[in-house]
């Protein structure tokens, strides 16, 4: 009994210690001068935003899908739960030395709680996780590729 008491506290104490080297990882990896990969989702961002806003969110999908970047094709709008996560990665500091230019501008996602239009996400309290969300007629487009999060 003691020794499987003891093997117990082993594995457990093992396995704290694994997610605690794990935790000190940052989640951001650039893979080169335009694009940045999440190591815990596997998507990967555009890193600079568009040049221009746009006042559509057919404009800013068209943006996107027509983006030519590390010859990948494949670019989308994110999903609010995405974009939600991106900000608590900079927000928990976990975004090694990577620095998105303009992160804190408005911008489309593919959806919102009310619709589609761009938004400006921040952050209320950490401690809750709480969110604020401010709705915007124009704004510019952080492209990702990758399978989509589901909506919240």
């Amino acid at each position: 009994m003691k020794k499987n008491r003891f093997c117990l506290v082993f594995v457990l104490l093992a396995a704290f210690t694994a997610s605690l080297a794990f935790a000190g990882e940052p989640r951001l990896v650039q893979l080169d001068n335009s694009m940045v990969k999440d190591t815990k989702t596997g998507l990967i961002w555009q890193l600079d935003k568009s040049h221009e806003q746009f006042d559509s969110k057919e404009k800013a999908a068209q943006y996107a899908s027509a983006l030519d970047l590390g010859g990948f094709h494949d670019w989308r709008l994110p999903t609010l739960e995405e974009r939600w996560d991106l900000l608590q990665v900079f927000a928990l500091k976990n975004n090694g030395a990577i620095e998105f230019p303009k992160a804190d501008n408005k911008y489309w996602t593919a959806e919102t709680d009310k619709g589609t239009r761009p938004i400006i996400l921040g952050i209320t309290c950490m401690c809750r996780g709480d969110q604020e969300i401010e709705y915007k007629n124009i704004g510019y487009v952080r492209a990702v590729r990758g399978p989509a999060t589901n909506a919240r």
